[in-house]
Order: structure tokens, then sequence, then C-alpha cells
């Protein structure tokens, strides 16, 4: 019988593995094509590469924390999230990268370009583990706002004509323009966005740690 004990380590999330793949071969076909253009070149490719990363944004923000929103609670499901971002994290990097050979993208945008995708997903991951920590309805909010996260921010910007920066608070507006910029260098104060997400996604994953119970504070306070 296998073992209940606590820190037993996770098994590789194999199921993820195989969705995320599957999800990325469908974008790539969808974006890139089964047949290659007949004459390659980074202005062909670059455009493909883009609608490829917006797919893969719709899949990360939503269709990865539609599935674990759904399926049954996990033992430990702040480490669960936890491994669940970074196979993902490990699969951005395997494919974001060699872009860079058919793109135009300069390494500096590819590089800010990796470094959203990480925030990103670990804020989507932080709020699937806040949501798979707790019981009630807040499994359904959750993902109400991933939802706003990803789309409110252009349509609101649209029907209100609020400045351009608004839409970069949501990842399928924002990938769409550091995607767009080819080989120009990203805009000035392009670093600090990345930084306030970062501390968003710290403060979402210490609210899914669960509380120390009063005994456990105790044990340590003796061993002080």
């Amino acid at each position: 019988m296998p073992s209940e004990h606590p820190h037993q380590p996770l098994p590789v999330p194999r199921g993820l593995v195989f969705a995320a793949s599957g999800w990325i071969t469908v974008s790539w076909v969808i974006a890139m094509g089964l047949d290659p253009p007949l004459q390659p070149s980074t202005s062909v490719y670059t455009p493909a590469a883009r609608m490829l990363l917006v797919s893969l944004v719709i899949g990360a923000i939503v269709g990865w924390p539609l599935v674990r929103l759904c399926s049954a609670v996990p033992k430990r499901p702040i480490a669960s999230s936890l491994l669940d971002v970074v196979t993902l994290i490990a699969l951005l990097q395997v494919l974001l990268w060699p872009l860079r050979l058919v793109t135009s993208w300069t390494v500096d945008r590819t590089l800010l370009i990796d470094v959203h995708g990480i925030i990103w997903l670990l804020l989507a991951g932080g709020i699937v583990a806040l949501a798979t920590a707790r019981e009630g309805a807040i499994r359904i909010w959750m993902m109400f706002l991933l939802l706003g996260w990803l789309g409110l921010p252009p349509l609101l910007s649209n029907i209100l004509e609020l400045p351009p920066i608004m839409t970069r608070i949501s990842p399928l507006s924002h990938v769409w323009i550091l995607a767009s910029g080819g080989p120009a260098a990203p805009v000035p104060g392009a670093w600090q966005l990345p930084i306030i997400e970062l501390a968003v996604a710290m403060v979402v994953w210490w609210a899914a740690s669960p509380p120390k119970a009063p005994a456990e504070v105790a044990n340590q306070g003796s061993k002080r």
C-alpha cells in the first residue's frame, strides 16, 4: 500500500504533459500549417508565431485552470498546483526559444515574452491553488476571475476608450503586442509590469497557503 506521508514526492503530472503537448501540437498546426510556405521568411513566420502564443495563453489561463477546478481536489492542492506550474514552464521554454530561429524577435523581446509567460503561469497557478485549497463556490468565482483577467481589459479599453496601457493587463492582448514588435527593442519601462505581476502572484500564493494550526504554532514555540 502506498504511503500517505504528507511529504511523499508527488508523481509527475503525465496527464498534464500529454494534454499540454496535444494543445501545443494542435495550436502549431493551426498557426503554422502543415505545408511550408513557398518563400519562408521571418515576415511569414512571425504572425504565425504570434497566433501560436495567443493560443498558448488561452490554454494556460483558461484551459488548464478549468480542468483543475473541475477535477477532484488533490490531497496536496498547493503542491500539486506548483508542480503543474513548473511542468508548464518547462514546456514553455522548449517551445518559445526555438521560435527565435523563424521570427524577427530579438533576445530581449523573447526574454520579455518568456518572463511574462512564467509570471502568468505563476499567477494562474496561485489562483488554482487558492481555489482548490478551499471549499465552497470559490472555484466558480476564480474561474470568472481568470476569464475576466483575460478578456475584460481589452474589451473595456475599446468601449470606454481607456489608455492603451490598460490592455496590457490582459495576457491575451499583451502577448499579442509583445509578439508584434518584431526586431524593435522593448519599449522603455517594459520590465516594470512583470515586477508588478510577480508581486501580485506572490500575494496570491501567500493567500493560498493554509494558516498554521494552533497546535503547530505552539509546537514551534516550544522548540525555541
